[in-house]
């Protein structure tokens, strides 16, 4: 739980990098034996964004960071990079290590990898803010960045239609408006961890037992979230789920009971960008801060969750 509000660690700034280049989702539905409304009202995703073939994991972080405004912070004044990414660009060195060398960063800033897929940024978010808490830090960024269209099979229904490339990076702070972590739920299913999985280089989902976990563990997960802090569903101004599929929200919705405006989906013209997604929905909410407390839950590949009661303050 929240304690001393004032000089919480926040994300106050969220870049982020969706790559311009288009996938139609239309052009393969006849070699999938689907059709219109089962990609819209079931899949939810009509094209996807797909990076350059030779960009790989820090370019689309780098990207993501020159989007990123940090008004009166010094590079030199960051003390932890942290990258979530399933997909880098090499195993040795880390992704964050290839970042601190091209941003120019100082020889104090700790540098790590979290290998974590659709729940990344919940996982992310908590891990730094309790080491910002515990090492009294007060500056990091935090990238997602899972560029799955280099390992999906574009043979493959349960994958094909869904992924879409892009990066995010948040600023970690103690000042200036911002989320911050209240509290959180994290869990893995047992025996679940082949249901997401990559093998020799391709991509395999069993979208089947993704669907029954996600529809199992979630609900639950939210509601411990806000029974821990006396809140209600109707205390959240909004709930920021991963877009795993548009049926997949609409599942969790009627779970929940839930209306329509409260559970976005914003994911139909550049697919499920995995780790970044819901970081990219983070963003809008950030420059427009309409919105004082939200739920943001990621699940998938574990099968692991993760969520999130963040609260806005300045």
């Amino acid at each position: 739980m929240l304690e001393n509000v004032e000089n919480a660690v926040r994300v106050a700034a969220i870049g982020v990098y969706v790559p311009p280049r288009r996938e139609s989702n239309f052009e393969l539905l006849a070699g999938f034996g689907v059709d219109e409304e089962f990609l819209r009202h079931r899949i939810g995703v009509v094209s996807r964004s797909v990076k350059e073939e030779n960009e790989r994991a820090s370019d689309l972080c780098l990207k993501a960071f020159s989007d990123l405004q940090l008004p009166g912070v010094d590079l030199s004044q960051i003390q932890i990079v942290c990258v979530v990414t399933q997909n880098p660009d090499r195993n040795i060195p880390h992704v964050s290590a290839v970042l601190h060398e091209k941003l120019g960063l100082p020889s104090s800033c700790m540098t790590f990898d979290l290998s974590q897929g659709c729940a990344g940024f919940t996982h992310g978010v908590t891990i730094l803010s309790a080491l910002m808490d515990r090492m009294h830090f007060d500056h990091a960024l935090l990238f997602t960045c899972d560029p799955y269209s280099q390992i999906v099979d574009k043979r493959d229904k349960n994958t094909a239609l869904l992924f879409g490339d892009g990066a995010a990076v948040s600023y970690l702070s103690r000042t200036g408006t911002g989320y911050t972590v209240v509290d959180a739920d994290f869990g893995t299913v047992p025996g679940s961890s082949s249901c997401l999985r990559c093998d020799e280089g391709r991509l395999y989902m069993n979208g089947r037992q993704v669907f029954v976990n996600a529809s199992r563990e979630v609900p639950p997960s939210v509601l411990r979230v806000l029974d821990r802090n006396g809140l209600t569903l109707a205390d959240v101004d909004q709930f920021l789920f991963h877009p795993g599929s548009r049926h997949m929200i609409e599942a969790l919705k009627k779970n929940l009971q839930l209306d329509g405006e409260r559970v976005p989906f914003e994911t139909v013209e550049f697919g499920n960008t995995v780790s970044s997604s819901i970081p990219i929905m983070l963003k809008r909410r950030l420059e427009r801060p309409d919105h004082r407390q939200l739920v943001l839950c990621g699940f998938g590949v574990g099968f692991t969750w993760g969520t999130c009661l963040v609260r806005l303050i300045s």
